[in-house]
Protein backbone atom coordinates (compact mmCIF):
# COMPACT_ATOMS: atom_id res chain seq x y z
CA UNK A 1 0.00 0.00 0.00
CA UNK A 2 1.52 3.61 -0.74
CA UNK A 3 1.68 5.90 2.09
CA UNK A 4 0.00 9.65 2.08
CA UNK A 5 2.94 11.67 1.17
CA UNK A 6 3.73 9.26 -1.82
CA UNK A 7 -0.22 9.20 -2.91
CA UNK A 8 0.37 13.22 -2.31
CA UNK A 9 3.43 13.41 -4.53
CA UNK A 10 1.54 11.82 -7.44
CA UNK A 11 -1.56 13.64 -7.20
CA UNK A 12 0.49 16.69 -7.09
CA UNK A 13 2.24 15.65 -10.12
CA UNK A 14 -0.69 14.79 -11.88
CA UNK A 15 -2.59 17.91 -11.37
CA UNK A 16 0.66 19.78 -12.72
CA UNK A 17 0.67 17.66 -15.69
CA UNK A 18 -2.92 18.14 -16.70
CA UNK A 19 -2.56 21.91 -16.08
CA UNK A 20 -0.06 22.22 -17.81
CA UNK A 21 -1.67 20.28 -20.96
CA UNK A 22 -4.98 22.72 -20.66
CA UNK A 23 -2.61 25.84 -20.55
CA UNK A 24 -1.30 24.59 -23.62
CA UNK A 25 -4.60 24.15 -25.42
CA UNK A 26 -5.81 27.39 -24.33
CA UNK A 27 -2.87 28.89 -25.28
CA UNK A 28 -3.12 27.44 -28.84
CA UNK A 29 -6.69 28.49 -28.85
CA UNK A 30 -6.10 31.97 -27.84
CA UNK A 31 -3.55 32.50 -30.16
CA UNK A 32 -5.16 31.61 -32.90
CA UNK A 33 -3.24 28.80 -34.37
CA UNK A 34 -5.57 26.96 -35.98
CA UNK A 35 -7.17 29.57 -38.00
CA UNK A 36 -7.79 28.57 -41.19
CA UNK A 37 -5.29 29.75 -43.88
CA UNK A 38 -6.37 33.43 -46.46
CA UNK A 39 -7.42 32.94 -49.30
CA UNK A 40 -4.68 31.52 -51.71
CA UNK A 41 -1.98 31.34 -49.13
CA UNK A 42 -1.77 27.63 -50.70
CA UNK A 43 -0.42 29.29 -54.05
CA UNK A 44 2.44 31.16 -52.39
CA UNK A 45 3.99 28.04 -51.69
CA UNK A 46 6.82 28.41 -54.06
CA UNK A 47 7.83 31.89 -53.20
CA UNK A 48 10.41 32.41 -50.02
CA UNK A 49 9.48 33.40 -46.05
CA UNK A 50 10.13 37.24 -46.91
CA UNK A 51 7.87 37.40 -49.70
CA UNK A 52 5.30 35.00 -48.59
CA UNK A 53 5.42 37.66 -45.18
CA UNK A 54 4.64 40.65 -47.13
CA UNK A 55 2.13 38.97 -49.49
CA UNK A 56 0.20 37.58 -45.95
CA UNK A 57 -0.57 40.65 -45.05
CA UNK A 58 -2.05 41.43 -48.00
CA UNK A 59 -4.43 37.83 -48.21
CA UNK A 60 -5.03 38.70 -44.60
CA UNK A 61 -7.53 41.33 -45.46
CA UNK A 62 -9.46 38.92 -47.49
CA UNK A 63 -9.99 36.22 -44.50
CA UNK A 64 -13.30 37.35 -43.18
CA UNK A 65 -14.70 37.03 -47.00
CA UNK A 66 -12.95 34.27 -47.69
CA UNK A 67 -14.17 31.96 -44.47
CA UNK A 68 -17.72 33.05 -45.02
CA UNK A 69 -17.74 31.92 -48.72
CA UNK A 70 -15.84 28.85 -47.52
CA UNK A 71 -18.23 28.06 -44.71
CA UNK A 72 -21.08 28.86 -47.08
CA UNK A 73 -19.83 26.29 -49.40
CA UNK A 74 -19.81 23.81 -47.03
CA UNK A 75 -23.58 24.45 -45.93
CA UNK A 76 -24.50 24.14 -49.64
CA UNK A 77 -22.53 20.80 -49.63
CA UNK A 78 -24.00 19.56 -47.17
CA UNK A 79 -27.59 20.63 -47.87
CA UNK A 80 -27.16 18.61 -51.50
CA UNK A 81 -25.72 15.40 -49.82
CA UNK A 82 -28.87 15.40 -48.29
CA UNK A 83 -31.03 16.09 -51.10
CA UNK A 84 -29.27 13.52 -53.34
CA UNK A 85 -28.58 10.98 -50.24
CA UNK A 86 -32.87 10.95 -50.07
CA UNK A 87 -34.90 8.47 -51.37
CA UNK A 88 -36.65 10.80 -53.70
CA UNK A 89 -34.75 13.28 -55.49
CA UNK A 90 -36.65 16.67 -55.56
CA UNK A 91 -35.73 17.93 -59.04
CA UNK A 92 -36.48 21.97 -57.61
CA UNK A 93 -34.42 21.82 -54.79
CA UNK A 94 -31.63 19.97 -56.28
CA UNK A 95 -31.70 22.81 -59.13
CA UNK A 96 -31.83 25.58 -56.49
CA UNK A 97 -28.68 24.07 -54.73
CA UNK A 98 -26.95 23.76 -57.64
CA UNK A 99 -27.69 27.17 -58.64
CA UNK A 100 -26.37 28.55 -55.05
CA UNK A 101 -23.35 26.13 -55.60
CA UNK A 102 -22.93 28.24 -59.26
CA UNK A 103 -23.65 31.48 -57.36
CA UNK A 104 -20.93 30.63 -54.28
CA UNK A 105 -18.37 29.38 -56.34
CA UNK A 106 -18.00 31.99 -58.32
CA UNK A 107 -18.07 34.61 -55.48
CA UNK A 108 -15.02 32.65 -54.21
CA UNK A 109 -13.61 33.06 -57.30
CA UNK A 110 -14.32 36.59 -57.76
CA UNK A 111 -12.31 36.70 -54.50
CA UNK A 112 -9.21 34.67 -55.73
CA UNK A 113 -9.42 37.06 -58.28
CA UNK A 114 -9.49 40.11 -56.47
CA UNK A 115 -6.48 38.26 -54.32
CA UNK A 116 -4.49 37.97 -57.20
CA UNK A 117 -5.34 41.79 -58.68
CA UNK A 118 -3.70 42.85 -54.85
CA UNK A 119 -1.01 40.39 -54.68
CA UNK A 120 0.88 40.08 -58.22
CA UNK A 121 1.79 43.61 -58.23
CA UNK A 122 4.04 43.21 -55.42
CA UNK A 123 5.94 40.66 -57.12
CA UNK A 124 8.68 39.63 -59.51
CA UNK A 125 8.08 37.98 -62.54
CA UNK A 126 9.18 34.62 -61.86
CA UNK A 127 7.29 34.68 -58.89
CA UNK A 128 4.02 36.12 -60.65
CA UNK A 129 4.92 33.15 -62.79
CA UNK A 130 5.13 30.82 -59.93
CA UNK A 131 1.76 31.78 -57.75
CA UNK A 132 -0.05 31.86 -61.31
CA UNK A 133 1.14 28.46 -62.36
CA UNK A 134 0.01 27.00 -59.01
CA UNK A 135 -3.56 28.68 -59.51
CA UNK A 136 -3.75 27.61 -63.13
CA UNK A 137 -2.56 23.80 -63.39
CA UNK A 138 -4.43 20.53 -62.08
CA UNK A 139 -1.58 19.06 -59.94
CA UNK A 140 -1.68 22.61 -57.80
CA UNK A 141 -4.31 23.45 -55.45
CA UNK A 142 -5.12 23.75 -51.87
CA UNK A 143 -4.33 20.23 -49.88
CA UNK A 144 -6.98 18.21 -49.96
CA UNK A 145 -8.34 16.42 -46.62
CA UNK A 146 -8.42 13.19 -48.18
CA UNK A 147 -5.56 10.72 -49.73
CA UNK A 148 -6.58 9.41 -52.89
CA UNK A 149 -8.02 5.85 -52.48
CA UNK A 150 -8.13 3.19 -55.68
CA UNK A 151 -10.96 5.03 -57.14
CA UNK A 152 -9.14 8.58 -57.40
CA UNK A 153 -5.37 7.49 -58.35
CA UNK A 154 -2.90 10.51 -57.25
CA UNK A 155 -1.97 12.95 -59.84
CA UNK A 156 0.76 13.17 -61.95
CA UNK A 157 4.26 14.36 -60.51
CA UNK A 158 4.96 17.79 -62.89
CA UNK A 159 8.32 17.93 -65.01
CA UNK A 160 10.61 20.03 -64.64
CA UNK A 161 8.85 23.14 -65.70
CA UNK A 162 5.97 22.73 -62.90
CA UNK A 163 3.69 21.41 -66.10
CA UNK A 164 2.19 17.92 -65.52
CA UNK A 165 3.11 15.62 -68.98
CA UNK A 166 0.27 15.67 -71.25
CA UNK A 167 -0.87 12.19 -72.07
CA UNK A 168 -3.16 10.59 -74.59
CA UNK A 169 -5.80 10.20 -72.16
CA UNK A 170 -5.58 13.84 -71.00
CA UNK A 171 -5.60 15.70 -74.29
CA UNK A 172 -8.56 17.12 -75.99
CA UNK A 173 -10.69 14.83 -78.48
CA UNK A 174 -10.97 16.41 -82.04
CA UNK A 175 -13.95 18.35 -82.70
Amino acid sequence: MIDRNTSYKVLLISLAVNLLFIGALLGEWVSGARRPPPPMQWATADLDEATRAGLRKILEEQRPFAQALRHDLRGIDQRLMTLISASALDSEALNGTLSDLRRTNGEYQALLHTSLESALPTLAPPQRVAVVRRLLHSNYGPPHRHKPGPARPQKPIPDGDGFSPVTEERQRPPT
